[in-house]
């Protein structure tokens, strides 16, 4: 029996067969052993662009092309799965394979089992993590922010952004370095948006906030039972989850510094190895770091290998602070606007006075504190800038000191109300000012505290 008789049957069987296929997503194919096609469905028939009678009775090479081997496969020469074939400009992934009744060929059989070789490395990405780790939820990794999300005006916020755009055009690591609250990961958002790597995970890592025996685990993953607690199927880093986007790595002048020579490695080989594991896994992630520390002092103060720093420099981006910007008022009335949505609250606008106050203000914490004090604007209707009991009174009385001596004095008043309220806990105290536990150590010695 020809494979043609076979498909037709009865008019009732080749009618359920014919609507089967048809639902099928992927597009399929049948020829028999001249290489004549006896079926297609229409998935396969919205791609050549044309209906099933338009196809049906010509041979496969006319429809698809000489790089089809699916009539040879149909003559007896061997099956072929995984092979790629180009039709009308769609790269498929094929399976190609004989179909064989009582011990003889009728016919043959092609199904794209891909729409493209992407999808077949998502594929075998998404295959080879599942056998690796547990699920790891149900929130995907992935950019919040794009360059839109950074507002401002002026020259100096359009040098900025236009700097983060030529940064973004480049795969290569990328250091921000900027003052707490100024904005270093929307900037990395931004980045990785506006970047070819757009489509790929955004993986970040808080530096600071993991203690420095787990990093390790967290950035390169561990092989099942590797240590005590571990679990049993392993579980991958951020790296390997970070494969093909962007790996994020806040606050790292707190990495532990015998990490750092393996962050250096990755960054030299692409290789990693897992906590246990005794096989190098290639890994494929951009990274992008950012610090409001000086990594030249802890370089050279040991605290930070050069060779990193160097590797890490080579496209450096510097966060502009709010003091140095000109556009306070501009960013106070935009977030203002943002705020009172996403509190569902009536739009409040800023007095003169309270603008007044707004540029006066030196704003130690950036844009995250503008924000928190706008917030709180909308909430109450009060402008406060300063805890009350920290507010200097009759400051147009009091002689003017040099700003450097003004800066220095408000940076310990604030320290010592957050030891006060932390009732000497320094790592309390620094998550209250806002900055790494390392950032306060090195304040309270310039501060002599």
């Amino acid at each position: 029996m020809v494979l043609s008789q076979w498909i037709v049957g009865s008019s009732e069987e080749a009618g359920f067969l014919k609507l089967v296929l048809d639902h099928v997503s992927d597009c399929l194919v049948a020829v028999d052993t001249s290489g004549t096609i006896v079926l297609i469905n229409q998935p396969y028939c919205r791609l050549l662009g044309g209906k099933a009678d338009d196809f049906i009775g010509r041979h496969i090479t006319d429809v698809v092309g000489p790089q089809t081997k699916l009539h040879l496969v149909a003559r007896g020469e061997g099956s072929h799965v995984g092979y790629p074939l180009k039709v009308r400009g769609h790269q498929l992934i094929t399976k190609q394979v004989p179909v064989i009744q009582d011990g003889q060929i009728i016919g043959a059989v092609g199904l794209a089992l891909f729409s493209d070789l992407a999808a077949l490395k998502r594929t075998f990405r998404r295959i080879s993590q599942a056998e690796l780790a547990l699920p790891q939820g149900n929130k995907p990794w992935r950019s919040r922010f794009g360059m839109s999300n950074i507002v401002g005006q002026g020259e100096l916020m359009d040098a900025y952004r236009n700097s983060l755009e030529v940064v973004a055009g480049h795969d290569l690591p990328v250091l921000i370095s900027g003052e707490t609250g100024s904005g270093k990961e929307l900037a990395a958002h931004a980045i990785h948006a506006h970047s070819s790597r757009s489509e790929g995970p955004f993986v970040w890592i808080n530096c600071a906030s993991i203690p420095g025996e787990l990093i390790e685990a967290e950035l390169f993953g561990y092989e099942g039972g590797a240590f005590t607690g571990a679990r049993s199927r392993g579980k991958l880093g951020k790296f390997e989850l970070a494969s093909g986007g962007t790996l994020f790595l806040d606050e790292i002048g707190d990495m532990p510094l015998h990490l750092q020579g393996s962050l250096l490695r990755v960054l030299q080989t692409n290789e990693i190895v897992r906590v246990g594991g005794t096989t190098p896994v290639a890994v494929n992630a951009r990274v992008i770091c950012a610090t409001n520390q000086s990594l030249p002092e802890l370089a050279r103060a040991g605290r930070f290998r050069q060779d990193l720093y160097y590797r890490l420099g080579v496209l450096p981006i510097d966060v502009p602070p709010l003091r140095d910007r000109e556009d306070t008022e501009f960013l106070a009335r935009q977030l203002l606007t943002r705020i009172a949505a996403r509190l569902s609250a009536v739009p409040k606008d800023l007095s003169r006075r309270e603008i007044t106050a707004l540029l006066a203000h030196r704003w130690p914490g950036n844009v995250r504190e503008l924000e928190n004090v706008l917030t709180r604007f909308v909430v109450t209707s009060q402008l406060v800038l300063l805890p009350a009991d920290l507010r200097p009174e009759q400051d147009e009385a009091r002689k003017p000191q040099p700003l450097k001596k003004r800066i220095q004095s408000q940076t310990a008043t604030e320290i010592r109300a957050a030891l006060k309220q932390s009732s000497g806990n320094r790592s309390r105290a620094a998550g209250l000012l806002g900055i790494s536990r390392a950032h306060l150590y090195r304040l309270m010695k310039e501060q002599r505290l």
